[in-house]
């Protein structure tokens, strides 16, 4: 024995010590022979003691009264079932119905040296019978002490965890509910006149529903239909489609992911409008009703109240502007970011497409609206009119009009074009005013009220930076926009260096990231 502890103690001193020292996580037994850890020092001590002291200490320890080893208690979060410390010992003491003495320092040498073996008695001394988590497979907790005292998924003694719960005792997969009826890999069933079909994990259906607006966007293994839901079951259907519970509600997501059709910029003489539907530019906050909430052109969510959207379709996508009036575009952006904005009543949703009809001509999309508006008759919800459009007079002659009530010009749609989700040519926007964006760097201070914004250092695009401030309301002098945010202004033409001439702040957009420079801009105007 004394052999083996000098033995022992020279191995430690021609150890190098590990450079992570107390902080070093490894455990492998080739690097622990190779470098020099606090663990082989404190044993290096015990080795030093001489086999006599050693012994007179053991027995001194072993005439001692046995003490009674307390529990440790910690705060635990919610989740965590057992109080008590993850240290096996501790976990074994709460267990155990008896108190146990104190180890002595030889019995502690020998656990270290023979963890089996301690291991092996304390499990022949106590038997602890294992209960299931009440969490199951939604159980997080690693810690030994836990998995001691409960059951998980794919433990050895998992079946023994079975009672009146139903799931209890079963792995996650035979878990799952069974379908009612099978349906085999390329075997079609008819099922009410339609024919059902599944290809691997893929379920079809012929009905019309099967490719209706419920499962757009959806994964091909999750998509599903009532005559599958009737065939296969409901809960194996609510299952294999990751779909809520029976009498949930669906949880509404603050961000989805959205492409809408967007418009190029019409050019004299390049398209000829005659045939052209021809409708108003809204001057609103652009908005996809995907049947259950508004949603942004980035995709964030518009939460608008109950009562506004009630009349509104579930199983049609809509795409329109939340409109709160000509020139008002400031204070619609201001309704529209607030969920519970008292004003919400002086907003209108002006629908001017179908995005779930994307294949159908531009008619058949149009026909659909109206045919749900004349038969809901929405209370907070218009189509936007459209009319056929006779030449370039009938052109310049509305725009006129619509610039004079104050609007902010119009948009022409090809006939016949079908809904794609791109920027296309075959929606075009006239305006009298070309308009773009610009992100904010700087205030120029007000020469009347040195307290007051008298204009916004904006930058374009290009790099281009130039000032706005026409347009700012005594609100926007007093709290301008912070820096870094995305304005829309508007202006007549280009400078010869490039500079917006007499541009106008317009407003906040609050669907842009970037800013963006204004398309197909002439430029005719001499530098101020």
């Amino acid at each position: 024995m004394y052999r083996d502890c000098k033995v022992r103690r020279m191995s430690t001193e021609t150890k190098e010590k590990c450079k992570y020292w107390d902080k070093c996580f490894r455990k492998e037994k080739k690097h622990l022979q190779m470098y020099l850890h606090p663990a082989d020092e404190k044993k290096s001590k015990t080795d030093d003691v001489k086999p006599e002291l050693r012994k007179q200490d053991t027995l001194e320890v072993k005439d001692e009264e046995p003490t009674e080893i307390k529990p440790k208690v910690k705060r635990r979060k919610t989740h965590e079932i057992s109080v008590y410390d993850d240290d096996d010992n501790d976990t074994e003491a709460a267990v155990a119905t008896t108190s146990k003495p104190a180890k002595t320092k030889e019995e502690k040498m020998d656990t270290d040296e023979s963890p089996s073996t301690s291991a092996a008695a304390s499990s022949s001394s106590t038997t602890v019978k294992r209960t299931k988590c009440k969490y199951w497979n939604k159980c997080y907790r690693k810690d030994k002490g836990h998995k001691k005292l409960y059951i998980h998924p794919g433990d050895p003694d998992e079946k023994q965890a079975a009672t009146k719960e139903g799931t209890a005792g079963r792995t996650r997969a035979s878990a799952r509910p069974k379908p009612l009826n099978r349906l085999d890999s390329l075997v079609s069933v008819d099922v009410g006149g339609f024919k059902l079909k599944r290809t691997g994990s893929v379920y079809e259906c012929t009905c019309s529903s099967f490719t209706g607006i419920k499962n757009i966007g959806k994964p091909d293994n999750q998509k599903t239909c009532t005559h599958l839901m009737n065939y296969l079951g409901e809960d194996y259907e609510r299952v294999r489609c990751d779909l809520p519970e029976k009498g949930k509600k669906e949880r509404i997501p603050q961000h989805i992911k959205v492409s809408v059709l967007l418009a190029h910029k019409y050019q004299d003489g390049e398209t000829n409008p005659t045939g052209w539907w021809m409708s108003e530019k809204l001057d609103g906050v652009r908005a996809y009703w995907n049947g259950r909430c508004f949603y942004s052109r980035l995709g964030n969510a518009f939460y608008a109240p109950s009562w506004f959207t009630k009349d509104l379709p579930k199983d049609m996508h809509l795409d329109g502007e939340l409109f709160g009036g000509r020139k008002k575009f400031q204070s619609t952006v201001s309704i529209v970011k607030t969920p519970e904005h008292q004003h919400w009543n002086k907003v209108m949703y002006c629908v001017f497409d179908a995005p779930h009809l994307e294949k159908q001509p531009f008619e058949t999309r149009m026909k659909a609206i109206k045919d749900y508006f004349d038969k809901a008759k929405p209370g907070y919800a218009k189509f936007v009119d459209h009319e056929k459009c006779t030449g370039s007079g009938h052109v310049d002659k509305e725009l006129k009009r619509i610039i004079a009530l104050g609007g902010e010009g119009l948009m022409i749609r090809e006939p016949g074009s079908k809904y794609e989700r791109k920027r296309s040519k075959t929606l075009l926007k006239i305006k009298k005013f070309h308009d773009a964006e610009a992100i904010v760097i700087g205030y120029e201070p007000s020469k009347s009220n040195p307290g007051l914004t008298g204009a916004l250092w904006v930058k374009m695009a290009n790099g281009k930076k130039f000032k706005v401030g026409s347009g700012l309301s005594n609100k926007d002098r007093r709290s301008p926009p912070k820096k870094g945010t995305i304005i829309t202004y508007k202006f007549q033409e280009y400078t010869n260096s490039g500079t917006p001439r007499f541009p106008t702040y317009v407003g906040i957009r609050i669907d842009m990231t970037e800013p963006k420079d204004a398309e197909g801009v002439v430029t005719e105007a001499t530098d101020d």
